[in-house]
């Protein structure tokens, strides 16, 4: 039997992708010029190298919500990012789109999130004010592009132009030190929109579930929930799992139904269709957002937990700031290039929560 190469795979996605997804022929140049490989794919390949990076591996412990260290079976930055990329390959070969661009994008996402969460990011930010600030997105695009220097060539992973675009889905700082050719910030590809929407349905299905098991609320609690009762009626099923399970099936059916229809109704050289719910499935997917901002993100549980994260993130900060020579000398070659600031920022932003622990004493 022949086997199949990286041409008959390009092939078969430019008869069969829709008119407005990427193929990989177009994913554009790599910023090291590299020979194509046989048998994989230019996003192929770009999924596998972002699979294999330092950077992905230190999601194992990096927080979700609730504390990696609080139990082994919460979601963590790695596993949201893999449960992301199951989605987003599915609603993407739906949708006739990239299925490995919307993998490899999925994966990518979270590179750039440092410890704890949110307020890891926001504290960042903060103390990058006046040196181009800080956003998650804009630190995994940093993050491919420079930070994981596995070849030494001073260029990162060396991943396509449409999987660098990508990772710039949402806000980026002024001043945020991205790689020149990504200046002015370029417009992304379908498939970032439905990565960006399948985090959110990852999230709200998974941080249900994450919740009910950190025993933040109860399950008749969640049942008030219009979008928790649809998903109990479609699964036929009072079951706890099988009712998350649905909720995500649900709000992923909504959407490949609802940007398919978006996409048949596109006019060829117009606006790109939108990724979108429907107006239903909308609201009822921001009431379970609200909910579990209330009961699980906000809690003093987890605030306990993250606002002890922030203030060592600060601390650290300073002490490094103040005195450089803490910085492991791999960090320090980087200081005449990138800045004391950005120098330290990158150090804290790539640390898991455990070893940020150890950094500031345990």
């Amino acid at each position: 039997m022949a086997w199949l190469r990286r041409e008959d795979h390009e092939d078969r996605e430019l008869h069969w992708l829709c008119p407005w997804a990427t193929p990989s022929r177009n994913a554009g140049e790599r910023r090291l010029f590299e020979a194509e490989d046989p048998l994989r794919t230019a996003c192929q390949r770009d999924r596998d190298r972002i699979l294999h990076a330092t950077a992905f591996r230190r999601l194992q412990h990096k927080t979700q919500v609730v504390a990696a260290y609080e139990g082994d079976h919460y979601r963590s930055r790695m596993t949201h990012s893999l449960e992301v990329a199951q989605m987003a390959r599915s609603v993407a070969r739906a949708l006739r789109c990239n299925d490995d661009l919307a993998e490899a994008v999925a994966l990518a996402h979270d590179l750039g999130h440092p410890p704890f969460g949110h307020v890891g990011e926001e504290a960042l930010h903060e103390l990058m004010q006046g040196h181009g600030g800080f956003r998650h997105n804009a630190q995994s695009a940093r993050t491919v592009d420079y930070l994981e220097d596995r070849y030494g060539h001073g260029l990162g992973l060396n991943l396509t132009a449409a999987t660098r675009r990508s990772l710039l889905k949402g806000k980026v700082p002024e001043g945020f030190p991205l790689s020149p050719d990504l200046l002015p910030k370029p417009p992304v590809p379908l498939e970032a929109h439905i990565v960006d929407l399948c985090d959110k349905v990852a999230y709200l299905s998974h941080d249900l579930d994450d919740g009910l098991r950190a025993a933040m609320f109860t399950e008749h609690e969640a049942a008030e929930l219009r979008l928790w009762q649809r998903a109990r009626d479609s699964a036929g099923s009072v079951n706890r799992q099988r009712i998350v399970s649905e909720v995500a099936s649900l709000l992923i059916h909504d959407l490949v139904e609802n940007t398919d229809r978006a996409i048949a109704q596109a006019v060829p050289g117009g606006a790109p269709p939108r990724v979108q719910h429907g107006q239903v499935m909308t609201v009822l997917a921001q009431e379970m957002l609200e909910f579990l901002r209330e009961r699980f993100y906000r809690s003093p549980r987890v605030l306990a937990v993250m606002d002890d994260g922030a203030a060592r993130i600060r601390r650290l900060f300073a002490a490094l700031r103040d005195d450089p020579s803490q910085l492991p000398e791999h960090q320090r070659t980087r200081l005449p290039t990138d800045g004391l600031e950005r120098t330290v920022c990158d150090y804290i932003a790539g640390m898991t929560d455990r070893f940020l622990h150890r950094a500031t004493g345990g």
